[in-house]
């Protein structure tokens, strides 16, 4: 499958971009101003992105968390990673989701709770 981020992002597309990331609007926002930050090399995973890079997304969520937060007088934002496995056609990126606490985000939430074996995971931390 092509990567629509490697392959079909136009140049017009991107709102801001530094050295290893890209800025776009979601195609099917969450939220009115919902943005996805795409790494320009493609990376199927959060855990395939280098160090250096990441600590570039960190300070890049910063960034624009206080920007959406000041320009549009949102009371926060959600930050969603996902990869390849979950949103198919694209690599690596990050949803950032524009808030507000009477919008009932999480009350619209609802999955089944799967049967974990937590006390494994505890134990290789």
């Amino acid at each position: 499958m092509t990567c629509i981020f490697c392959h079909q992002l136009n140049e017009t597309d991107i709102l801001y971009q530094t050295e290893h990331f890209k800025l776009v609007w979601d195609i099917d926002p969450i939220q009115t101003g919902h943005l996805l930050i795409i790494s320009k090399e493609h990376y199927d995973t959060l855990s395939q992105v280098p160090p250096a890079v990441r600590y570039e997304l960190s300070d890049l969520e910063v960034f624009l968390t206080e920007k959406l937060c000041q320009a549009l007088a949102i009371d926060g934002v959600t930050l969603a990673c996902n990869d390849r496995l979950f949103d198919a056609g694209t690599h690596f990126h990050v949803h950032l989701i524009p808030r507000f606490q009477s919008d009932g985000f999480w009350d619209k939430i609802t999955l089944p709770q799967a049967k974990l074996e937590l006390a494994h995971f505890l134990q290789t931390l």
